[in-house]
C-alpha cells in the first residue's frame, strides 16, 4: 500500500505541475546623468538659438504719415537725391528722362529750402555722386554708406512698372513708379 501512496503522490504531481519560475519584471533603467545632461544643453541651445534669430531680426520697417516726415526734413540740413536706374528698361528713353528729370527737380526744390544736397546715379554696379562741382564714382555700397555716414535725408527714385507709389520712411522717402508717374513727379510736393 506505500507503493500506492507513492504512487499517487507522483501522479497528483504530475497532473498539478508547479509553475514556472517568473522572470523578474524589467523596469527602464533611468537615463544616465550623461544623457540628462545632454538633452538638458540641447534644450537650452534650441532655445537660446530661437531667441538669438528672434531678437537679431530687424523689426519691419513702417511707413511714417507725411507730417512726421515734414518734421524730419525741418530739422535735417542735408538731403540725398538718389536716381535708381538700375531697374530701368533697357533703351526705355521716355522713363530714363522723366526719372532724371524728376530727380533734377527735386534736387532744385530741396535747394531752396537750404539743404545741403548731393545726387546720386546708381546705374549697375557704379554709383555717381555729385556734390556741388565735384563728381565721384563708387560702388553703390559705397555711396550708400556715405549718404548714412553723413546722416542725409535720402529721396530715391526708381522705375517700376507694376505699382506707382510714394513711401515714407523714417530718414528716407522712396519713389517708383511707370514713366507716366515718374514725369508728374509728385514727390515734389512733400517737400512745399
Amino acid at each position: 500500500m506505500a507503493e500506492k501512496k507513492e504512487g499517487k503522490t507522483a501522479s497528483a504531481l504530475s497532473a498539478h505541475p508547479q509553475p514556472p519560475q517568473q522572470q523578474p519584471e524589467k523596469h527602464p533603467q533611468p537615463p544616465s546623468k550623461n544623457v540628462k545632461y545632454a538633452f538638458a544643453a540641447l534644450v537650452i541651445i534650441i532655445i537660446a538659438g530661437a531667441a538669438y534669430f528672434y531678437l537679431l531680426q530687424p523689426p519691419a520697417e513702417k511707413e511714417i504719415p507725411l507730417a512726421e516726415f515734414r518734421g524730419s526734413l525741418n530739422l535735417t540740413q542735408r538731403a540725398a537725391v538718389v536716381q535708381d536706374l538700375r531697374g530701368m528698361p533697357p533703351g526705355d528713353a521716355q522713363a530714363r528722362s522723366a526719372l532724371q528729370n524728376c530727380g533734377v527737380q527735386l534736387s532744385y526744390g530741396l535747394s531752396t529750402l537750404g539743404k545741403n544736397v548731393t545726387n546720386y546715379a546708381l546705374e549697375g554696379e557704379s554709383c555717381t555722386a555729385v556734390a556741388g562741382s565735384e563728381i565721384r564714382t563708387k560702388t553703390v555700397a559705397e555711396c550708400l554708406s556715405d549718404i548714412s555716414s553723413e546722416g542725409r535725408l535720402m529721396f530715391a527714385i526708381s522705375y517700376n512698372s507694376t505699382a506707382n507709389k510714394t513711401s515714407l520712411f523714417s530718414g528716407r522717402a522712396l519713389f517708383s513708379g511707370d514713366a507716366g508717374f515718374l514725369s508728374d513727379c509728385a514727390i515734389t510736393t512733400i517737400i512745399r
